[in-house]
């Protein structure tokens, strides 16, 4: 799968491209004229049967202050999300040629039924329950969603607080000020005192939520899943009210390996 990923990136960049980079720690496959390097990351090997729970965190912030953006690439989501996959990489790589602008599209409310398949098909992580749905439409064509739910970690948030939980364009696809138009159509009749977002660091470092008006207000510790099979489920699946028994002492009863990232970073706009 790494060949693979090596091979997609070797036809679609005409940059150098090197192949087990070594600078103190290895990047699996690193394009230095874009200072971006690839890791791919086995989930059995990636586990913390195999490495420290810090390592893919401390791997990832090591290149950083070198000025080396990390993005890490996971067994599953090359199996499960392989197209989402490929689109990522083409817009890391500014290879994406199917522009829209947004001052062309109209926003609407939409459906669980029609946020759940767009994130789905689009969205490296998939569906997530929301109360707000927005969708961006280009000549009747659902092109871009941005959600909101009431949730800060677990903590429920006040009636003027929100989180932004997912945003995404359609796949192989850039639309041009899609972000800003949905965020502004929320904010415009939502009316929030206050909005947080979090990026996952495997892939983001929050360029977009700055562009909005996000600051930064912490950067978060390696996060982990269970490995089931070869999938990694998200802990919310075990809690204790699940299983009788607090989650750690029974995943661990069961031997189920933890995969850890690279951590989140938090964000947060106010409004007067």
């Amino acid at each position: 799968m790494e060949q693979d990923v090596f091979d997609f990136i070797s036809y679609n960049y005409s940059g150098e491209i090197v192949s087990g980079y070594r600078d103190g720690l290895e990047i699996d496959i690193y394009l230095p004229q874009l200072s971006l390097g690839f890791e791919f990351n086995g989930l059995w090997w990636h586990s913390d049967q195999r490495l420290d729970k810090d390592y893919h965190y401390e791997k990832m912030k090591y290149f950083n202050e070198k000025g080396i953006r990390i993005f890490s690439i996971w067994e599953d989501d090359c199996v499960i999300r392989k197209e989402i996959l490929k689109s990522q990489i083409m817009n890391i790589l500014n290879k994406t040629d199917k522009r829209i602008f947004a001052r062309k599209c109209d926003v609407c409310e939409i459906s669980v039924t029609d946020i759940r398949k767009f994130l789905d098909d689009n969205h490296i992580q998939g569906f997530v329950n929301s109360v707000v749905k927005l969708g961006l439409f280009y000549d009747g064509e659902l092109v871009s969603v941005m959600s909101f739910d009431k949730f800060e970690g677990r903590k429920k948030m006040s009636d003027n607080e929100w989180n932004l939980n997912r945003f995404c364009n359609k796949l192989d696809h850039i639309v041009v000020g899609g972000a800003s138009k949905l965020f502004s159509y929320f904010v415009n009749n939502w009316k929030p005192n206050r909005v947080i977002s979090y990026a996952d660091r495997d892939w983001s470092v929050g360029n977009m939520y700055t562009k909005l008006g996000f600051e930064i207000i912490s950067e978060g510790k390696p996060d982990y899943k269970y490995l089931i099979g070869k999938k990694r489920i998200h802990k919310s699946k075990f809690r204790k009210s699940k299983l009788g028994l607090s989650e750690s002492k029974e995943m661990k009863k069961r031997g189920i390996p933890k995969v850890w990232d690279c951590g989140k970073i938090k964000l947060e706009i106010k409004f007067n």
